[in-house]
């Protein structure tokens, strides 16, 4: 096999592998993009409304316990 043909075989080979990898990396990204959107809108979904109550929650106990302290503190006369 004389040098020409064997460097067009390997520029052959360089390129379909290069062709492959472009594939491969085109579909991991796409992949990666849409596990990206799945766990941004669970995110959204479950996780805020949860931290809305939360806050909601510890509103009412502070007002409670502010409700509490008025009640129980003594009187002036």
């Amino acid at each position: 096999m004389d040098c020409g043909a064997l460097l067009t075989s390997y520029l052959n080979r360089a390129e379909a592998v290069s062709s492959q990898a472009k594939y491969v990396a085109k579909r991991l990204s796409l992949s990666v993009g849409k596990a990206a959107w799945l766990a941004s809108t669970t995110l959204l979904v479950l996780l805020v409304p949860l931290v809305i109550e939360m806050d909601r929650e510890a509103q009412l106990l502070d007002m409670e316990k502010e409700q509490m302290s008025v009640l129980t503190s003594p009187k002036a006369s």
